[in-house]
């Protein structure tokens, strides 16, 4: 099990991050981050204890995970959407979510094989809300600057970590089944170092709800 990879280091630190901003972000949506981050770090390190320490397959783990965190996106882009239909789109796929996860597992790809499915879905769903954010924030009135706005920052992490999963999830089953990566190693690596990028981005954004931050680029 050890030693830990880099890629979980940043979830702790983003974890860190989010105890540290609890007193700026505890009546916000934001606050959901702690026992989400708390989650991922638990889900990472049995994981991995699985895979490595029982050499067991762990896929079954992720499979239950992964529509979770999907989940959690959704809701996040639910409760900071302005437009009324971008909210009930939101609302629909919180819905969908578990149901079509649900299905997979039962009747497409089962419990214990990589639900790539699951994947690329939820890849295409979080860039379509991604893109839908930014569409909603640019077409508010009041004015905002962006780098005090922590969602735009957590959408910009999640925007550039979804995008770089989809290029690899899209050709995930031919890799695999044509043995061009048969241990997942390249998937491990591109997943990894998008880890860094999304968890950097999620870090700053909780940090700008800190007052110090607003004043930093907010000068008298």
């Amino acid at each position: 099990m050890f030693p830990i990879p880099v890629n979980i280091y940043f979830i702790i630190f983003s974890f860190l991050v989010s105890l540290f901003c609890y007193p700026s972000i505890k009546h916000r949506a934001l606050a959901w981050f702690i026992p989400f981050l708390l989650l991922m770090i638990s889900v990472e390190l049995t994981g991995r204890y699985i895979r490595t320490g029982l050499h067991l397959a762990n896929s079954w783990l992720y499979n239950i995970f992964i529509p979770v965190e999907y989940l959690f996106y959704t809701y996040l882009f639910y409760r900071y959407f302005e437009d009324k239909v971008f909210k009930k789109i939101a609302k629909t796929i919180m819905v969908l979510i578990p149901v079509a996860a649900v299905i997979n597992i039962v009747f497409i790809q089962g419990f214990y094989s990589f639900n790539t499915n699951t994947l690329l879905a939820g890849n295409c769903i979080m860039i379509c809300f991604c893109l839908l954010f930014f569409t909603d924030l640019f077409k508010r009135e009041e004015e905002m600057v962006l780098l005090t706005t922590p969602m735009f920052w957590i959408t910009t992490g999640v925007l550039l970590f979804n995008l770089g999963e989809l290029s690899y999830n899209l050709f995930f089953d031919y890799i695999l089944k044509n043995r061009h990566d048969p241990k997942a190693m390249v998937f491990t690596a591109i997943n990894g170092k998008l880890v860094y990028v999304l968890y950097t981005m999620i870090s700053i954004g909780l940090l700008c709800t800190k007052k110090w931050m607003a004043r930093r680029y907010h000068p008298m």
